[in-house]
């Protein structure tokens, strides 16, 4: 029988919010970045936050993915395919429809005034820029919020093969990774096989459509990291295996992170760059997992309450940052000068935010898909609560690459 109070797990709980967090920092950084062209660029760029921003976007996501693949399974097998679905739909569709309404358009209109700013169109042609922008569905409406349309594709995704398999896809993932573990030269060249599939697609896709063709594979490329962390749900061992890497599996996983950003000259090289960022990006997440693990898995008020906030400064950071991109148009200062003004700034603006709108029971609905009164067990991809019973031993891209 279901345990009527499981135990939650808060370092889970934390390694998210901090995931999220993260973004605070890595859309700060890219405004000064060399390879993200974003949608509020500054003309002075800096090769240290280049390497910020890159570095940063070969785990951040990634980790968000993998632990949203890891909750949403757990409560897909506690709580049923519709009921979960339901549930899942209501309190990431509200957010996304209400920040869709009520902050895209803002970012919209920064983002035009900003190019005059930049003196790249007269202030006068900013209002039709505007109107053609707010009229026309296009990137600009997607922004920071691509996370939530691919989360509730994949959240679909797993409903359906939850259904499929008559409620046993657990015992399945679990039973896949048994055998994985006991034919594990088959199963690498499997995956290089797939990476290199992958490296080929890849490579028609955006010769085919640069533009889109980037989004197409930036949108789908983290079904990898969720469909992980769905399996460490199912699979105790590999669950035992993330919360594992040290310092040194970090700094391999660095390395490895830092390899796959250095340009492909071939499909081997191309291959092997795939290869690397998905080991790289699951070392450090699983490193970052286990510190988690050894100092936050045990309640904490300040913990608790910056993972309450997490989701609305995600949500607001980024018109937040857009307005002081902006604004240090106007003046002269070193990059990485601006880059912390900006960073420290975009986190406490946000928080504040954050505070008001867990005033306002309303405005928690539609910015966190919950009731105020149930705020503090919420979240987006789906609550850290340890299983009731236990189981047996780029152009202007707002989609991935400026997520």
């Amino acid at each position: 029988m279901p345990a009527k109070h499981p135990e939650r797990l808060h370092h889970w709980d934390f390694s998210r919010a901090l995931y999220l967090l993260l973004g605070i920092p890595f859309h700060a950084a890219v405004i000064y970045s060399l390879s993200h062209e974003w949608s509020i660029g500054s003309p002075d760029k800096s090769q240290a936050l280049t390497f910020v921003a890159d570095f940063l976007h070969g785990f951040r996501m990634p980790g968000f993915f993998l632990l949203a693949g890891l909750f949403s399974m757990m409560l897909l097998d506690r709580q049923g395919v519709w009921p979960w679905l339901k549930s899942r739909l209501f309190r990431l569709g509200l957010p996304l429809i209400s920040a869709t309404l009520l902050i895209v358009p803002f970012q919209i209109v920064v983002q035009q005034a900003a190019l005059a700013v930049k003196g790249m169109v007269p202030a006068t042609d900013v209002p039709g820029l505007i109107a053609a922008q707010l009229t026309h569905f296009g990137e600009p409406w997607i922004a920071h919020l691509w996370f939530l349309w691919v989360l509730i594709a994949y959240c679909i995704g797993l409903a359906v093969l939850q259904a499929l398999s008559r409620g046993s896809l657990p015992a399945r993932l679990d039973a896949f990774v048994s055998w994985v573990a006991d034919n594990r030269i088959l199963s690498l060249a499997a995956f290089a096989a797939i990476c290199e599939l992958a490296a080929q697609a890849q490579t028609h896709i955006v010769a085919a459509s640069p533009y889109y063709g980037n989004a197409v594979i930036n949108y789908n490329l983290y079904v990898v990291y969720f469909g992980f962390g769905a399996l460490a749900h199912a699979s105790p061992r590999l669950n035992d295996l993330l919360l594992r890497p040290g310092p040194v599996a970090a700094l391999a996983g660095a390395g490895l992170v830092i390899v796959s950003q250095v340009p492909h000259t071939d499909l081997f090289t191309h291959t092997l760059k795939v290869m690397a960022a998905i080991f790289g990006a699951l070392m450090i997440v699983g490193y970052i997992s286990s510190l988690a693990h050894r100092h936050f898995n045990r309640p904490d008020a300040r913990v608790r309450k910056l993972v309450d906030a997490s989701f609305t400064i995600y949500l607001f950071h980024h018109p937040v940052i857009y307005v002081l991109a902006t604004l240090f148009l106007l003046v002269d200062l070193p990059p990485i000068l601006e880059f912390a003004v900006i960073a420290v700034s975009a986190g406490l603006i946000s928080y504040a935010i954050h505070l008001a709108v867990s005033r306002s029971t309303v405005l928690t609905l539609m910015f966190n898909g919950v009731r105020r009164k149930a705020v503090r067990s919420a979240d987006t991809s789906g609550a850290a609560i340890a299983p009731a019973r236990p189981r047996s031993a780029t152009i202007d891209r707002p989609y991935p690459s400026g997520g």
